[in-house]
């Protein structure tokens, strides 16, 4: 059997059904899979709505990457049922914040361990880039909250020039603050 390969790619907005489908399965995944990860909670989520979903990521206050697996023959027909890992980025007038916030961070246990969460993130820091040039330092900040004992996205994170925020804290004393400004 060959090595999987991936595809990384934004959610178009207006977002399709299958987009909505597809995103929600996804994040009820990670929720249940990993939910220290999560500020939220699978019980929390799992009763939305379809227009819930849709509202969540149907807007342009919102940029939400997504990776996939791509069959044997190339295509992503069938393999888009498959979503295997994403990130979503937040403005700062979304996210109440000076900075732009990374958030929903996962990828499938099964695909971890194969660059997909240094792929979604590097788009997400460059849709902060584009979006921001010439703009104040504050304004080009990709904030996210990591749980403290996750140390492989500890290093992650470092690997892409994340750094601790240390003046600042989290609501949840479990977690650490980190950031990277998107030049």
């Amino acid at each position: 059997m060959s090595n999987p390969r991936y595809e990384v790619f934004p959610i178009s907005v207006p977002v399709s059904d299958e987009d909505v489908t597809n995103y929600s399965r996804l994040r009820l995944l990670g929720l249940k899979t990993n939910p220290e990860a999560f500020g939220s909670t699978f019980a929390g989520e799992s009763t939305n709505t379809r227009e819930t979903w849709r509202a969540r990521i149907d807007t342009k206050e919102r940029f939400t990457v997504i990776a996939r697996l791509v069959t044997e023959d190339g295509s992503t027909k069938d393999a888009r049922k498959e979503w295997v890992g994403t990130a979503s980025v937040l403005t700062p007038e979304m996210a109440r914040s000076a900075s732009h916030v990374l958030v929903g961070m996962w990828v499938h246990p099964e695909h971890r361990r194969k660059g997909l969460g240094k792929r979604l993130i590097e788009v997400g820091i460059e849709w902060v880039r584009a979006r921001t040039e010439g703009m104040t330092v504050e304004r080009r900040q990709l904030m996210l909250e990591v749980h403290r004992g996750n140390d492989a996205a500890k290093a992650l994170y470092g690997d892409l020039g994340f750094v601790e925020l240390k003046d600042f804290e989290c609501h949840d004393a479990g977690r650490i603050p980190l950031f990277v400004v998107a030049n």
